[in-house]
């Protein structure tokens, strides 16, 4: 049942995140999710009528920026989360690994040692992944 839960909310999350991922070309992200940027409006001050309308042209921007501000710092953190979780992921996978391999050295080197006690020393085995944890 815990697998089956485990497995479930795994889906849920994989599917928050990659709805609204955003992409990275040539070291640059871009919202995908958000539209394109609002285009700030050209004040107009050749009257007072026509800055009063510029005015009023840059009060729908502010909210029209704020929004897509809005969205693309959630998408940006949405796709920092889902990094940090699959890089986590893997690192324990990679750390899973290296620990049964020491495992199996250091039964190999047992049971050599078990066969010929005068034979040299083995060398132990290797320690855990550089760089502790990391994520």
């Amino acid at each position: 049942m815990k697998g089956i839960i485990l497995l479930a909310a795994s889906a849920a999350f994989a599917t928050t995140f990659t709805a609204s991922a955003g992409v990275l070309k040539d070291g640059s992200w871009l919202a995908s999710g958000c539209g394109t940027m609002p285009e700030a409006p050209v004040i107009d001050s050749s009257s007072a009528e026509a800055f009063n309308q510029s005015i009023g042209k840059l009060n729908d921007w502010q909210k029209q920026i704020q929004t897509y501000h809005d969205c693309m710092v959630k998408e940006a953190n949405a796709d920092s989360s889902a990094i940090n979780q699959a890089a986590t992921q893997e690192q324990a996978k990679i750390n899973e690994a290296v620990e049964k391999m020491n495992e199996e050295v250091t039964a190999a080197k047992k049971k050599v040692d078990q066969r010929s006690p005068s034979s040299p020393s083995m060398a132990p085995p290797i320690g855990p992944m550089p760089g502790g944890a990391g994520y």
